[in-house]
């Protein structure tokens, strides 16, 4: 990924969450990423996800997010004023 493309998408997730957020303060699916984003802010897997892939893949950086650097998630973790790095 470029830097371009990080920005964009660092944009386009703090969107969605604020979104969420807003609509749905109390969602544990929201919990679960912003644990998932600050663990892989500061250079973790963000878990396991309870499967594997097909290519033997089971954390969710692996999986969803396997050509980003912890710089996204870093910029989406301070933008959405989550804490923990």
């Amino acid at each position: 990924m470029n830097d371009i493309d990080i920005m964009k998408e660092v944009g386009e997730r703090v969107a969605h969450y604020s979104k969420l957020r807003a609509t749905n303060a109390g969602s544990t699916l929201l919990a679960e990423v912003k644990l998932q984003y600050v663990d892989m802010a500061n250079g973790g897997d963000g878990g396991d996800l309870g499967f594997t892939d097909e290519n033997g893949n089971s954390t969710c950086r692996s999986i969803n997010y396997p050509r980003h650097p912890d710089l996204f998630f870093k910029n989406v973790c301070h933008l959405m004023g989550w804490t923990g790095l």
